[in-house]
């Protein structure tokens, strides 16, 4: 979502569970945070608002991760905000950064702690952001994140669009072929003008 002033929101909701509910979950979250930073909410009132309709939205035991990513495209920085969401990753070449997350999802709790990192890119970073699906698929790792971490630093394509191929068909693979969570990976590559 384009934010204006050379900012633009990149996110991703995981519902608890999968299918419909997780689905209705995760959507809420999504759409309340574009229109509330849209119309000029701060980043934690947003999460904030958010988290209080998650948790009245019915009387079933509900959540949702939140991971955004805010690029401020004139300052060529990058804001991560997480909210029980797996770790994004930041690629220069064959270097790797891990960036996780020790908050709860929203919906659990009436107070909610941001994880908050500041980042500064430069051209060529590759920012990947993936849901848990992607992550719990692989079953040889007792660290579950560390197998994007390596299989990242393997990768050779700076193309964004392959490397998201790339791991979702690596991800299903773990799974014998068959996904058995719903997967959802971005990425994207910063370029200098």
């Amino acid at each position: 979502t384009r934010l204006g002033d050379g900012k633009y929101m990149l996110a991703i909701s995981d519902g608890m569970g999968s299918g419909a509910n997780a689905r209705r979950n995760s959507k809420i979250a999504i759409s309340m945070l574009e229109r509330l930073l849209s119309s000029g909410f701060d980043k934690e009132t947003s999460i904030n608002l958010i988290n209080s309709a998650i948790m009245n939205a019915n009387k079933e035991e509900m959540y949702a991760t939140l991971d955004i990513e805010i690029l401020d495209l004139y300052a060529g920085k990058i804001e991560i905000l997480k909210n029980g969401a797996c770790p994004s990753y930041i690629k220069k070449n064959k270097k790797v950064n891990m960036i996780k997350s020790t908050s709860l999802p929203t919906g659990i709790m009436s107070n909610i702690n941001i994880d908050t990192y500041d980042k500064d890119l430069e051209d060529g970073d590759i920012i990947v952001m993936c849901s848990d699906g992607i992550i719990e698929s692989n079953h040889e790792y007792a660290n579950k994140e560390l197998w994007v971490k390596y299989l990242l630093e393997e990768i050779q394509t700076d193309s964004p669009e392959r490397i998201a191929d790339i791991i979702l068909h690596e991800a299903i693979d773990n799974d014998f072929g068959k996904a058995k969570d719903d997967m959802s990976v971005i990425v994207f590559k910063v370029n200098k003008k």
